[in-house]
């Protein structure tokens, strides 16, 4: 009993040895696909054009771009603020959040933790996470939305929108909260106010 008490031992350690191999190789591997070069960078100015034109700019106070060989990508964690364009370079929207992650390949950027866009019409949304993707001009989200026009707070789950947010529909409504206010003075001083805080 003594022997065969040794041999399953001994044939244990050895299957164990075989997989620890088997990982490490599997880990040295899988290291050696996803070696990663980290350039950080502070107060970054981003541009971005389309056919010549100016299409939106991004301000970060830290960017980290990290080079890789599956899918570079640049993440901003103390946060981003944009502005948007239109084709006769008039700013017609901006948006802001406290961490953002931008995809060179797939041209996407993903804003995340209280994420606000205000567009010329003096129309505010909030949400938690947002997507941008810069080949289809469009922004969107499945997450919970609240968006404020000048007489109403509109609430949904998820919503698409042009990238400047000046057309927008919510995908499930739920509900709708009427506002008694001076509709142009509103919009004035929301557009004034989120000018300053971009420029900042």
């Amino acid at each position: 009993m003594h022997w065969r008490f040794f041999s399953g031992t001994l044939i244990s350690v050895l299957l164990a040895a075989a997989c620890t191999d088997l990982s490490n190789e599997e880990l040295r591997k899988r290291s050696r696909d996803t070696i990663q070069a980290k350039e950080t960078a502070e107060q970054v100015e981003i541009t971005y054009t389309d056919s010549g034109l100016l299409k939106a700019r991004l301000q970060a106070p830290l960017m980290i771009a990290v080079k890789q060989a599956k899918e570079p990508y640049m993440e901003m964690p103390k946060g981003l603020k944009g502005t948007f364009y239109g084709n006769d370079g008039a700013v017609e929207s901006y948006l802001s959040s406290e961490y953002a992650i931008s995809y060179n390949e797939s041209k996407k950027v993903i804003l995340r933790r209280n994420v606000e866009v205000l567009n010329v019409k003096g129309e505010r949304l909030n949400t938690e996470e947002l997507h941008w993707d810069q080949k289809s001009g469009r922004i969107y989200t499945d997450k919970f939305v609240q968006i404020t026009t000048a007489g109403q707070i509109i609430m949904g789950d998820g919503m698409t929108a042009n990238q400047t947010f000046t057309e927008w529909e919510i995908n499930r409504y739920r509900g709708t909260i009427n506002l008694q206010n001076d509709s142009t003075t509103n919009k004035r001083n929301s557009l004034d106010s989120a000018h300053r805080n971009n420029r900042r």
